[in-house]
């Protein structure tokens, strides 16, 4: 039985976890089924199956604008946190010139340290709504 093979027995079969597993997997750059962490090669490059349980990672042409998505929405986020926040605390004297600074900061900044969390967390929500296992690896055939 192929490792692929075992890790879609143990997907299918498993009961679903609680999103708050889910979520935490993610912003912790885990694998979403086992919990792992050494599942990247570089900052944002996932290696090509988890090498703990051999969950593949490798997915279809346009799967990671999900990754892409929460990682603006992240941004956006705490960057209107940031503003709005600002605003209310110093109205009407808001000082304008840190204000920018802080949220180009935020903006330039954010989205690049949080892009791998991006993916982890896309791919564990994914398998929490989603619970079936991934397509096979390209070259291998599912028994």
């Amino acid at each position: 039985m192929s490792s692929h093979t075992r890790t879609a027995i143990r997907i299918v079969g498993m009961q679903k976890r609680s999103l708050t597993r889910a979520i935490g997997r993610g912003l912790g750059r885990r694998c979403p089924v086992c919990g792992h962490r050494g599942i990247f090669r570089s900052w944002g490059e996932l290696t090509d199956a988890c090498p703990n349980c051999a969950y593949a990672f490798v997915r279809e042409e346009g799967y990671w604008v999900g990754a892409l998505i929460i990682n603006m929405a992240v941004a956006m986020g705490a960057f209107f946190v940031l503003f709005v926040g600002t605003m209310v605390l110093t109205v009407p004297d808001v000082p304008w010139a840190p204000l920018l600074v802080a949220a180009l900061a935020t903006m330039g900044l954010l989205p690049i340290v949080f892009y791998p969390s991006s993916k982890t967390l896309w791919m564990a929500l994914d398998l929490y709504f989603h619970p079936s296992p991934p397509p096979a690896p390209s070259g291998t055939q599912a028994r």
